[in-house]
């Protein structure tokens, strides 16, 4: 298996993962090495969108729209925000030859979010981050992510998000890319230690060779915020299953360990890998 060569930190990664499968003959025995390689590019995926959970929480925090909690410090010490108080719009600039944040994740170009009400903490509120020229490690971003408030319970200090993609799309140095989209119910658990979160969903588009795939989580996949500050940024638990061209394959996260094993079940097997 090849080395991943991105490396972000971000309370949820690899919300979505898919392989590719091939095989000359109907009976012969089915490869996975392609399809660890698909793999790898969806890690990439995932992770540039699950970043901007970091990058949002730190921008919440700074711009006092509530939200507190003992999330990491993403952003780097030539980043700029911008609060726009009267449009409700918040600029994060990277700057045009980038800078290099905490967890050496180097990034430039913009993020903007625009929000309604005045608090995250209540029902209703959103956030919508776009991009302009916007990359991390050399991987540009665009697309539209809200974040909605959906609920909150006091009681157990939880908050319950929808979070929807439109025109997601993450181009590689090469110029080749993967278009999607996808619908997620998270619930953001907060404590004095930090998060815990669950999430439920879907997604669908295209990998860099224009295959369609589409998945959906089928046991709700969990991340801790102490697993994460330890270097663990995938799942900790849960189950993603994923069609491909008419094949099934599924990915286990694990019982709740902060280690980096997935399961990998395709047609024909299993296999084991520990994500970089």
């Amino acid at each position: 298996m090849k080395k991943s060569i991105f490396n972000l930190s971000g309370p949820i990664l690899l919300l979505s993962t898919f392989l590719l499968f091939s095989c000359k003959e109907d009976d012969a025995p089915l490869n996975p090495e392609p399809a660890i390689g698909a793999f790898e590019d969806e890690v990439v995926v995932n992770s540039t969108f699950e970043d901007l959970d970091n990058v949002t929480i730190d921008v919440m925090q700074s711009s006092g729209l509530g939200l507190r909690t003992t999330g990491m410090t993403t952003l780097c010490a030539g980043a700029t925000v911008n609060h726009d108080l009267n449009a409700k719009k918040i600029t994060v600039n990277f700057g045009t030859t980038g800078c290099t944040g905490p967890q050496g994740n180097v990034r430039k170009g913009k993020i903007i979010f625009t929000y309604s009400g005045t608090n995250f903490l209540f029902p209703g509120t959103s956030i919508v981050a776009t991009f302009e020229g916007y990359e991390v490690n050399g991987y540009k971003i665009e697309g539209r992510r809200t974040l909605t408030n959906s609920g909150v319970d006091l009681a157990s200090s939880t908050i319950t998000l929808a979070v929807k993609i439109e025109n997601g799309k993450v181009t590689w140095p090469d110029n080749t890319f993967v278009t999607f989209n996808s619908d997620q119910v998270r619930k953001l658990k907060l404590g004095s230690t930090g998060y815990e979160a669950s999430i439920a969903g879907t997604a669908s588009g295209k990998s860099r060779e224009g295959k369609d795939y589409s998945l959906a989580i089928t046991q709700d996949l969990m991340v801790k915020q102490s697993c994460v500050t330890t270097g663990v940024y995938i799942p900790i638990a849960g189950i993603l299953e994923l069609t491909y061209q008419g094949i099934v394959i599924s990915a286990d996260y694990g019982a709740g360990n902060c280690d980096k094993k997935i399961l990998i079940t395709y047609p024909g097997g299993t296999r084991e890998i520990t994500a970089d």
